[in-house]
């Protein structure tokens, strides 16, 4: 057995015992592991942070997708930054979408996560409907003549290759991407341990979208537990969708965590923003 520690930041660090090491090499980019946890499962360890894991990616990649693809009354077009486990694919296509555009910097995170953790994309990359760019996220946004309805960005941190996807530039860069009435969600970072960043996030945000908040879902396997998600939107209000909205945009859509109560509740924030 042995460790998996995450420096989360000053003076905090997240700890997980493994049982095992499935894979562990170097992209041009960064380490990527794949560990096996008797608590977790499988799970994807990027420069030591724990990414997603078997047990609890649900969570996190139903929150990520669901809210805002629910939120946007008709989406037909989706891009993902990043997502090179497949989750948020795989949820987003549960939606009667028309594509989705994926771009991942990382091929490796791609083929690694397929061979080692296929459960949590599933077909999702033979789905028709998927478009897989293996390129920088920034780059394409800058330079995309495509339009979307909702942007996912399911990013790293802000270190190595995921620096720049918080920067008020990509934000900017992604707006003129979306549809006039479209809408974008970032994961933002830990609500106990990334106060700074979580802020920082909707700060940028509000330099572009007329209405920008947080919300917020538990993910066990991630440091402090409560993440948080930032959106940014050009006319919807996630915090305007009704439960019978959501019920009945749900019907052919199966969650195990995202539904009206869990909508309702991610956007009441705890008493640290």
């Amino acid at each position: 057995m042995e460790w998996i520690v995450d420096l989360v930041g000053p003076g905090v660090a997240q700890a997980m015992q493994v049982d095992a090491i499935l894979y562990d090499g170097r992209s041009a980019f960064q380490r990527i592991q794949v560990a096996a946890s008797r608590l977790f499962g499988r799970m994807l360890v990027l420069d030591d942070a724990i990414q997603t894991t078997e047990r609890d990616e649900y969570t996190y990649h139903e929150m990520l997708v669901h809210l805002p693809l629910v939120t946007h009354p008709s989406p037909r077009r989706a891009l993902i930054i990043g997502g090179g486990d497949g989750g948020t694919l795989e949820e987003s296509l549960k939606h009667p979408l028309q594509k989705v555009t994926m771009v991942e910097i990382d091929r490796d995170v791609v083929e690694v996560c397929r061979r080692f953790l296929p459960g949590i994309s599933g077909a999702a990359f033979e789905d028709p409907r998927t478009r897989l760019l293996v390129e920088d996220g920034i780059a394409y946004v800058r330079t995309a003549r495509e339009r979307f309805d909702v942007i996912l960005v399911d990013s790293t941190d802000p270190k190595g290759p995921g620096v720049a996807l918080f920067s008020p530039e990509f934000y900017a860069a992604c707006a003129t991407l979306l549809s006039d009435d479209g809408l974008l969600v970032a994961q933002s970072g830990s609500l106990l341990y990334q106060r700074d960043l979580t802020e920082m996030v909707r700060r940028h945000l509000r330099t572009v979208f007329p209405i920008v908040g947080t919300y917020w879902a538990p993910v066990p396997a991630y440091p402090g537990v409560l993440w948080s998600f930032s959106y940014g939107s050009k006319r919807f209000d996630p915090g305007r969708v009704t439960g019978d909205t959501i019920t009945q945009r749900l019907t052919s859509v199966q969650t195990r965590f995202y539904g009206p109560a869990t909508h309702a509740a991610g956007l009441q924030l705890p008493a640290l923003l």
